[in-house]
């Protein structure tokens, strides 16, 4: 199994299920959210949800089926998922906060690494070594 597609709506799941549904295309959907639960909330544009791996996701249930569902999703203007999509685009591009914050990292690294040498020298002065 592949994952093919992700939201946050259940309505767009819906309908991604039934387009390949109808093209032939056997899915199955995880993390669907139960409209029965006491803790269901519905979608909200104004809410941020960060976390996509909550969101509901469609999967292609047969390998032989993933580039057809591929294109039919590319064909109704869908792009379709990208494992470690995002995390490829942020390593790509890093924003000035990462660029910071691997500055230093590096630097107490760099620091670290001068403490540890001393503390290296200091015993091998008290042991007579050098």
């Amino acid at each position: 199994m592949r994952q093919i597609y992700t939201s946050p709506r259940v309505e767009n799941i819906d309908n991604v299920v039934a387009l390949m549904a109808e093209h032939g295309i056997e899915t199955t959907v995880a993390n669907r959210s139960n409209y029965n639960r006491r803790s269901w909330q519905g979608f909200s544009y104004a809410q941020h949800q960060d976390d996509r791996e909550s969101w509901a996701q469609v999967w292609v249930s047969h390998a032989d089926d993933y580039t057809r569902a591929r294109v039919l999703l590319r064909e109704i203007g869908i792009e379709p998922v990208i494992r470690h999509g995002e995390e490829l685009a942020a390593a790509r591009n890093p924003t000035p906060v990462n660029q910071r914050q691997h500055t230093v990292v590096r630097a107490r690294r760099i620091a670290l690494l001068a403490v540890l040498a001393a503390f290296a020298m200091v015993v091998l002065r008290y042991l007579h070594v050098v």
